[in-house]
């Protein structure tokens, strides 16, 4: 081991900042070039995403050489890769998303595909019957299991008429033919195999329109002992009321369920439940500090550890094989955040993951039985070798006493007593959190002489059940206060300038043009992608409600809607003094384009404001001329207003 050490130690040697170099918008604006990569089962091939200008590819390299050949290429965009996936040794399953219009909306659409690596053949996997139906176009493919011990077949879901609801199908992918293997009567949506790609478990959602106890949103949870047996209730809960119940897998057995639940200490731990007496038995692993959020598998599927989220995932294998693998794989790549992206199935060949705040994430490949290794690829090879600011984790008490952890990046090559402007960048979700990861976003503002406020206010994912139920109906209100007592700390701390512009895509757009309307006087600019100017439009869109939007307000209460007014900045426009530069695409998904449309027709004889629209745009600036010009504009306009 000790060779393979000093092999890789040596090869990241290779990307450690060196020398100053000039840095562009376009520079940070790149997709990363590779991701998803994939070691085959066998351990000689290696499958990956590369994204090019002409739209993403799937490409195959042999393991420990970094020549790629490419297996096939979609559409520029239109189709998204968002994963591949080794059936055996000899296919590929890729699978993709687009948006897919039908009745006046947008649709993210999945879709199935599968390659065979020895001829390069390409089959799309959808069924011959239903592609007979007029809604086909925006009908979705899962792929459920690439079934281990068949590596000519996988395990597929999609909604069949017949059923009128989301069926199982296991697909051949020699010729594509798809057989399904039972009738859906439990109205469940989302199903899931054991190891043995047996369908075991099904999750149903529902909303129901009762007068009492009965109303609202419940989640309920099917289940078989065995493929001949019919599903039976295991678990009913409403959604938002109670412990949460989240099955990661089956024991060996079958008989009990490892479930994430925060019942007992307010964070999400890692419980084994007892399925025939409906009782959980023990608590198997736990953080004191943060949530579970999910679990590590085997190239079997076989669960073998669970991760959460601090600065960066922190991982816990059950195994202390597992352990010591990365434990062997840190110590060679010393200053790195590593992480096992695959391995084959005799754990001989690994790829690694590497990536520090000020470093992007590069893939190594170790050969444990040669005792060889290297660098594969890095995701950012343009932004390799340049000085790149440092990510600090800090903590500031919002001002009802929480401390709200945050991060702080600093410009690099500021001078002393030097205080730069600085900017505000609150995530989206709102239910997601910032982490201390390398991102583009931030290390463009930050070449450009500007500090980074991130925070993870109220609402926020895994700080426990309080602190996330905490940010439920608090749009604009106590998770709003939670970012400008961010401002407020910083301020105090002497350390930079008054100037400041509040950045934001998603949510975080919607909490920037909330900010230009509550704090009018606070931000030389504001700057929303993607965002939400018009809270109770989106909540009365019915095309887009699901179980998130009681978070956000009930509904069915009238005054409450009405109330939403309140805090949508597209009523308030009078109070808006500082400029506005918004980015939206028109085919984005989770938030309608109209609501940056919307708020720049009623705006822009008003307000000074720029619109960019970008048609065929994604919720994601995931398209590569996109991304580059929403990358040069934001550049451009924080220039001009700080």
């Amino acid at each position: 081991m000790y060779n393979l050490v000093k092999t890789l130690f040596f090869a990241a040697l290779l990307c450690v900042p060196a020398k100053a170099s000039s840095l562009t918008p376009e520079q940070f604006s790149k997709l990363k070039m590779i991701e998803s990569a994939q070691v085959s089962p066998n351990g000689k091939s290696i499958v990956a995403i590369y994204n090019t200008k002409n739209g993403p590819q799937v490409v195959l390299s042999a393991f420990g050489n970094n020549k790629i050949t490419p297996l096939a290429q979609l559409k520029k965009a239109k189709d998204r890769v968002d994963y591949v996936r080794w059936s055996g040794n000899k296919f590929v399953v890729i699978g993709t998303s687009y948006p897919g219009y039908y009745r006046g909306i947008y649709y993210r659409v999945s879709r199935l595909y599968s390659i065979d690596v020895q001829n390069k053949e390409v089959r799309e996997l959808t069924h011959k019957r239903l592609r007979k139906s007029q809604g086909h176009k925006v009908q979705s493919y899962q792929l459920l299991s690439s079934l281990p011990a068949k590596e000519n077949e996988v395990l597929v879901s999609t909604y069949d008429s017949r059923d009128k609801a989301y069926s199982v199908f296991t697909v051949d992918l020699e010729n594509g033919d798809f057989e399904k293997e039972f009738a859906n009567k439990y109205d469940v949506s989302s199903w899931y195999p054991d190891i043995n790609g047996t369908i075991r478990l099904g999750i149903a959602g529902e909303k129901q329109q009762g007068i009492f106890d009965d109303k609202g949103h419940f989640i309920s949870t099917w289940y078989r002992k065995s493929a001949d047996e019919d599903f039976k209730l295991m678990h009913k809960r409403k959604f938002g009321e109670g412990h949460t119940f989240d099955i990661l897998s089956l024991s060996d057995d079958g008989t009990k369920a490892y479930v994430i639940s925060d019942r007992e200490t307010g964070r999400q731990a890692l419980w084994l439940y007892d399925i025939e007496a409906g009782l959980f038995s023990q608590k198997v692993f736990g953080h004191d500090k943060f949530d579970l959020s999910g679990g590590l598998e085997s190239s079997s599927g076989k669960l073998v550890g669970v991760i959460w989220k601090d600065d960066f995932m922190e991982r816990h294998y059950f195994d202390e094989k597992d352990s010591q693998l990365l434990n062997n794989v840190q110590a060679a790549l010393p200053g790195y955040e590593v992480s096992i992206a695959s391995k084959s199935d005799d754990d001989t060949k690994v790829l690694a993951y590497a990536i520090k705040d000020n470093s992007p994430g590069k893939y190594f490949w170790l050969d444990l039985t040669a005792n060889k290794g290297g660098i594969w690829f890095s995701q950012y090879p343009q932004l390799e070798n340049v000085p790149l600011a440092t990510v600090q984790p800090i903590q500031y008490p919002a001002s009802d006493g929480i401390m709200i952890h945050a991060y702080l990046t600093m410009p690099t090559n500021l001078k002393p007593e030097e205080k730069p402007a600085f900017v505000v960048l609150p995530h989206g979700g709102p239910h997601a959190r910032d982490m201390r990861y390398f991102d583009p976003l931030v290390q463009l503002i930050a070449s450009q002489g500007y500090a980074v406020l991130q925070m993870n206010f109220r609402g926020s994912e895994g700080y426990g059940t309080e602190f996330e139920t905490a940010g439920y109906y608090q749009w604009g209100k106590r998770m709003q206060q939670d970012v400008m007592d961010g401002v407020v700390w910083l301020d105090k701390q002497n350390i930079v300038a008054k100037n400041a512009c509040i950045v934001g895509a998603s949510y975080g757009g919607y909490v920037a043009l909330t900010a230009a309307f509550q704090d009018s006087e606070r931000f030389d600019c504001v700057v929303s992608i993607a965002g939400i100017s018009d809270l109770k439009e989106m909540i009365e869109d019915e095309e887009r409600q699901s179980t998130y939007v009681d978070n956000i307000v009930a509904s069915n209460d009238s005054d409450a809607l009405k109330a939403l007014d309140q805090v949508s900045a597209i009523k308030h426009i009078d109070q808006i003094k500082a400029p506005i530069l918004l980015i939206h695409g028109t085919r984005d998904t989770r938030v309608n384009y109209s609501q940056s449309k919307d708020f720049y027709n009623q705006a822009k004889s008003k307000l000074d404001i720029k619109y960019i629209e970008f048609e065929n745009g994604t919720h994601f600036l995931d398209d590569p001329k996109n991304r580059k010009v929403a990358f040069g504009e934001l550049s451009e306009f924080l220039d001009k207003h700080l």
